[in-house]
């Protein structure tokens, strides 16, 4: 049985060139995720980076390396950290309106059996729309 996923679609202002840079640049991620601080070199194949969610001395690492880098047309970075895994496939595509962001991820957490993740996955998506709105946001 395949692991639990979700898909969303944005139409977000600008050419994709414009998005992608929005979308992985990591100080994005941590003004639109609360409670979370992600930290990492300039992104490309290869390399790795982390979201440390915390509040206080509690928290965790979510270990992420890139597996597939085409900008500014597809990204895919798994996550291979102790707490979360999966991976997540970012499309974008231009549209007379702007470009679509076509977002597909997998969830996964360790000791979290499959049947259950997929209990949280509507949540899941929905906190992940409104982040990569205010990520992907023009200024």
């Amino acid at each position: 049985m395949p692991r639990p996923a979700f898909e969303l679609e944005l139409l977000v202002p600008g050419a994709p060139e414009e998005v992608w840079a929005r979308l992985w640049a990591l100080g994005r991620h941590t003004e639109a995720v609360p409670l979370t601080v992600v930290r990492g070199p300039a992104l490309r194949a290869g390399s790795s980076f982390v979201a440390r969610t915390a509040v206080g001395p509690v928290g965790f690492d979510d270990v992420m390396e890139v597996r597939a880098w085409d900008p500014p047309h597809r990204a895919v970075v798994a996550k291979v950290g102790r707490v979360l895994g999966g991976s997540i496939e970012a499309r974008l595509v231009a549209d007379p309106a702007g470009t679509r962001l076509l977002w597909r991820q997998e969830v996964a957490a360790t000791g979290v059996p499959d049947v259950l993740a997929r209990l949280v996955v509507p949540a899941v998506r929905a906190g992940y729309r409104k982040a990569l709105r205010q990520i992907t946001a023009p200024r």
